[in-house]
């Protein structure tokens, strides 16, 4: 097996066209949660999107593409992998903005609209206007309206963040201070008629000198957990967690990579693609080996191959995870066994990570530290992707 293994990681079939189109079928068949934007220049907008995915302001800056004359999607970790995308639309509140064309690119796109304004700023004739819009197309959108920069409604700039979080209480508004509540519940009196959700958030840089400079992150995936359906929702809520636990820049990186072939080679299982001589999984699983590589810019030859195999027991590994599957048979290629192999896939990916992060410090795990690594994340991966993955392979079986 590894053989031709090896034989796919170092010919150029791996990207060949044919290949390309079968793997498409997989990605198709997975929804990629879209988040429509909607709010003026410096609202906050980036900075939701930096809170969500953990990525850098240059990061999303540089990743920004146009789609529509005031439009740019950012899709995250990037397009090929993609697992969230944003569309941000530019120019609310500037002369001669149209939003008609933007409407009629997103309305079939998007998910949840996430209208964002400045909890201090009243001046949202424009922003409005384009959600009566967007809301009289789409009805059925889940609205959130996101609350955002807080800090300018305090007394002074000694004043700090309330703690707990007051705002998913009952009585909130008597709990903040005075203006901020009366400028929030103003901004909410303009969505009469529009079923939305409001969230107040507060997402600063650490010199700003509010902590934590994520102020209402949870609240707002709460918010999302409710607005998005099942699995998408747990999905992304298991990969805010599992960020607490990322070790370094590169391991921040090739978490999301990670996830992404982990599903694909999950939902693989539901989709009929029939590979002669290596199972499609296994071309998702190297792909992901040589996305990871690239991102801890190691070169990734016939030799390092072996060398890797070696330290990580890989062939181990694989087999720890198709132990799992074997006892499924004769029901392997069910739900189950579509969620083990992505937790497969995720174990592996994770388990490489570890590897690479040690080959950087100078240190040196033994197979059976890789191996317990692997366990644990097999198990990570298994509870994490599981909704996610059964969901989507109802949605392909039907």
């Amino acid at each position: 097996m590894w053989k031709k293994i090896y034989s796919t990681v170092f010919t150029p079939r791996l990207d060949d066209e044919e290949l390309s189109k079968r793997l498409e079928v997989v990605k198709s068949a997975m929804p990629t949660p879209i988040f429509w934007l909607l709010g003026k220049t410096q609202s906050g907008k980036t900075s939701i999107i930096k809170a969500l995915t953990g990525d850098s302001r240059a990061q999303i800056g540089n990743g920004m593409h146009a789609c529509t004359k005031t439009a740019f999607i950012y899709d995250f970790p990037d397009s090929q992998d993609c697992i969230m995308r944003f569309l941000d639309t530019r120019g609310l509140g500037e002369v001669d903005y149209e939003p008609d064309c933007d409407i009629e690119a997103f309305r079939e796109q998007a998910h949840v609209l996430i209208v964002v304004m400045k909890a201090m700023d009243h001046s949202q004739h424009a922003v409005m206007e384009a959600v009566r819009l967007v809301h009289k197309a789409k009805p059925g959108w889940p609205v959130i309206v996101a609350q955002t920069a807080l800090h300018e409604g305090y007394p002074d700039s000694a004043f700090e963040h309330l703690s707990p979080y007051p705002f998913d209480t009952e009585d909130w508004a008597d709990r903040v201070p005075e203006n901020l509540s009366r400028s929030l519940l103003k901004q909410r009196s303009l969505f009469k008629g529009i079923d939305a959700q409001f969230v107040a958030v507060d997402f600063t840089l650490p010199e700003d000198g509010y902590q934590p400079v994520n102020y209402g992150l949870e609240a707002f995936w709460r918010s999302l957990e409710t607005a998005l359906p099942h699995g998408i929702a747990i999905i992304l809520h298991d990969m805010k967690e599992i960020r607490k636990e990322l070790h370094d820049v590169y391991s921040k990186a090739a978490h999301p990579h990670i996830v992404a072939y982990a599903l694909t080679s999950g939902v693989a299982g539901a989709v009929p693609i029939p590979f002669v001589d290596i199972p499609i999984v296994t071309l998702v699983q190297v792909k992901m080996f040589q996305t990871i590589a690239s991102i801890y810019n190691y070169k990734l030859d016939r030799q390092s191959w072996a060398e890797i195999s070696s330290s990580l027991g890989i062939s181990l590994l694989i087999n720890l995870g198709r132990r799992e599957l074997i006892k499924l048979i004769p029901v392997y290629g069910s739900a189950v066994s579509s969620v083990l192999t992505a937790a497969t896939t995720y174990a592996l990916g994770k388990t490489l990570t570890v590897y690479f992060q040690n080959l950087h410090s100078g240190k040196a795990l033994s197979s059976e530290a890789f191996r317990a690594i692997y366990a644990e994340q097999f198990e990570q991966g298994r509870s994490m992707l599981k909704d996610y993955v059964n969901e989507i392979q109802q949605k392909v079986l039907k």
